[in-house]
């Protein structure tokens, strides 16, 4: 480092505003850096002074970047047109100070340029518009200036063109701008940055150096809270360089706990989910018991399901219930422009996840972040069929090593544990899924009957509603009518019923059934449109379409479909349930899971249903029902190429058959035959014996399928290995 000798005066001077400057930001390193970092205050009068010939340095810059930033920009500055009234340039115009006039041939806008006082200096602009033809314009400065007595030869000259041309400033300036703007910011960040993390070197050799000498354990402490904050350092220049952003420029210093009140109670439904997740809270209020025995827990848990399922607000609720310090980010929130930004923050959250162990990650919407990584192709391309994305993700791609590595190299005994919620588990890297980093899925489905009433009770309980309607009964008809919902949906529901309630001109107080009836159709199917009614003969394709439907529905038990209200009212928007927007049908289905081939035959009958109705009625069809063949032209498609339930092409899963295949796969399904029926007797009692237990041990099958006559008989020896 060189010194500099400059006179007494003025080196004091600069040292005095150094000094006065260094103030500042001194406690503010100390209160924000040092009590986020520790969690404990330091007093200030520890912290040595730092070297004056480096304050020197970097606040000399720091002052001549700034008002060479200044001068630059009024450089840029002055070249902007000033917009005037008419009447100042009237005015100016009258006092000699008007230099000359450009109209644009394009706009109503005229650019004044007044003269200058002293030769050499910058002519400054001013911008006027009028509201008359451009020859009118002319015509009436050419007045004013006979009605001041100014002769021809000292008039203004007016010409025509691009009235702003010479107010846009010259690459030269915004450059300069730009360049001086850079320069002034870093050099301020970097003499915060310097002032940080030469601050925290002195606070570490001064409690090394305060108190004598230290005995084994505390040497040992000592010699890792060095190596952390050695760690630190080497990760802000490996990816800074030393530059003035060393701190992350876009904000991202400390990452701090966030406080959660939500409990178990207040998640409703999820039974079997949090069974599941309570383990893990079992073992973060106890895990002496776990390690005694020793029993690992998984490292990671990865939340799946549909989106408005609660995901998030379970992981919540866990962190709450284990009273464990919970750190939850977005996926989206590592990623960012500069390369290795992301991997950096993901070693600091893992860093500060340990030092407050037992600790909680959360990472939601983990596939922004965890997208399989691209790959290369036969032909040498990047992001071929199993890559993902493509080219241009490496600042992703190194993210998502940082957290494979993280992951990877986390000691269950630590007592930090990684929760990752997405709804599209497809798009994720195999890597995350493999044992050792998200051991445990938790599948989140929507919930069942059941636990919709428990929604419902939840949500109903936080409005008010009416008197004249029981309670329970609205609770029973809106889980009933809701399967395929989730929880937010569930809640947007009674919202929505609460804002239709809202809207009425009655003085019925509370929300009534009507209100959830009117606000159900309106998720399903959209508002009512009253602005453009239908017309005659729309009305009747749309009441064909709707009466087929339902009457198809309901002559058809096996559909589990359940035609409640029609209307042909139109909507807003199409729906699921309307026929193009021109009305609605609403169909409860029942809550199954399975279907045999003659009950998906009567679901697409119902499908069809509106286009039979227009072809008996009308002896013709419309596109009204356009959405609904293709729904059954898909159930089709589905029946023969995935679920194999079509005898003509075979019991196959894949969207090209070919013959070879359909023999193989059909010589082992007779072959499945004939020894299921050689063997029917057995296959009663196991199905006996299955509904009446629900579960069968070993011991159990080995009476029913023991047969001491059969080649296949197995003893027990055989099976258990």
């Amino acid at each position: 480092m060189c010194s500099f000798s400059l006179p007494s005066g003025l080196e004091e001077g600069w040292f005095l505003v150094a000094d006065l400057w260094y103030v500042p930001v001194h406690y503010y390193n100390h209160y924000c850096y040092y009590f986020a970092a520790s969690g404990r205050p330091h007093k200030p009068t520890d912290l040595p002074p730092p070297d004056r010939t480096t304050k020197f340095l970097v606040l000399t810059f720091s002052l001549f970047s700034f008002v060479l930033f200044n001068y630059s920009l009024s450089l840029v500055l002055v070249r902007l047109p000033i917009p005037v009234s008419y009447t100042t340039f009237l005015k100016l115009l009258e006092r000699g100070e008007v230099s000359d006039i450009t109209v644009d041939i394009l706009e109503p806008v005229a650019s004044v340029k007044l003269s200058s006082p002293n030769p050499g200096t910058v002519q400054r602009l001013l911008k006027v518009y009028f509201h008359e033809l451009r020859g009118d314009f002319e015509q009436s400065i050419r007045a004013h200036e006979n009605a001041w007595g100014i002769p021809e030869n000292d008039r203004v000259p007016i010409c025509y063109g691009d009235a702003l041309a010479d107010a846009l400033p010259d690459i030269s300036s915004v450059l300069c701008v730009f360049v001086t703007g850079f320069m002034t910011i870093a050099s301020f960040r970097r003499l915060l940055s310097y002032t940080v993390l030469r601050r925290r070197n002195l606070l570490t050799s001064g409690q090394r150096n305060g108190k004598g000498t230290a005995t084994k354990s505390e040497q040992e402490a000592q010699d890792a809270a060095r190596k952390r904050k050695a760690t630190e350092q080497n990760d802000s220049d490996r990816y800074y360089g030393g530059l003035p952003f060393s701190l992350d420029p876009f904000g991202f210093q400390t990452v701090k706990p966030v406080t959660t009140n939500v409990k178990f109670k207040d998640v409703a439904g999820l039974h079997a989910s949090k069974e599941e997740v309570m383990e893990f809270v079992s073992y973060l209020k106890d895990p002496k018991k776990y390690q005694a025995l020793g029993a690992k827990l998984p490292k990671g848990a990865l939340l799946l399901g549909p989106p408005g399922t609660g995901k998030t607000l379970l992981v919540k609720a866990l962190a709450n219930e284990a009273d464990v310090p919970f750190f939850s980010m977005a996926g989206s929130e590592f990623v960012e422009v500069i390369g290795g930004l992301g991997a950096s923050r993901i070693r600091r959250l893992f860093r500060t996840a340990r030092t407050k162990a037992p600790a909680i990650i959360f990472i939601d919407e983990l596939d922004s972040l965890g997208r399989r990584r691209s790959a290369v192709d036969s032909g040498g391309r990047r992001g071929g069929s199993q890559g993902g994305m493509g080219p241009g993700i490496a600042e992703m791609e190194q993210t998502l090593n940082q957290l494979l590595v993280e992951m990877d190299g986390m000691d269950t005994e630590e007592g930090v544990i990684v929760f990752a919620a997405t709804n599209r588990a497809d798009l994720l890297d195999k890597a995350l899924l493999r044992a050792g980093r998200f051991d445990r899925h938790i599948f989140i489905d929507l919930p069942n009957l059941a636990e919709r009433k428990e929604l419902l009770e939840m949500y109903i309980a936080k409005y008010r509603i009416s008197t004249e309607i029981n309670q329970v009964e609205l609770i029973n008809r809106l889980a009933s009518w809701t399967p395929g919902m989730s929880g937010a949906d569930i809640a947007r529901l009674c919202n929505e019923a609460a804002l239709v309630a809202a809207r009425r001109d009655d003085v019925t107080p509370g929300v009534t059934r009507n209100d959830f009836e009117v606000a159900f159709e309106r998720i399903l199917a959209g508002a009512a449109k009253k602005s453009n009614p239908l017309s005659p003969p729309e009305r009747r394709v749309a009441a064909v379409q709707e009466a087929g439907r339902a009457l198809v529905a309901w002559l058809l038990p096996r559909t589990g479909l359940v035609p409640i209200k029609i209307s042909i009212v139109p909507r807003t928007m199409a729906g699921e349930e309307s026929s193009g927007g021109l009305g609605f049908t609403h169909l409860v289905p029942e809550e199954r899971r399975l279907f045999n081939t003659e009950e998906l035959k009567d679901r697409m009958a119902v499908l069809l249903g509106g286009r039979a109705a227009e072809q008996v009625i009308f002896n013709a069809v419309s596109d009204a029902s356009q959405r609904y063949l293709k729904a059954a032209s898909d159930l089709a498609f589905r029946q023969i190429r995935e679920w194999g339930l079509s005898k003509t092409i075979g019991h196959l899963s894949f969207e090209m058959i070919e013959l070879e295949a359909q023999q193989m796969v059909s010589a082992s399904f007779t072959r499945c035959v004939d020894l299921l029926q050689a063997n029917k007797d057995k296959l009663h009692r196991l199905i006996a014996s299955l509904l009446q237990k629900e579960v069968l041990e070993y011991d159990e099958l080995v009476k029913i399928c023991q047969d001491t006559s059969s080649d296949s008989t197995h003893s027990p020896d055989d099976a258990k290995h």
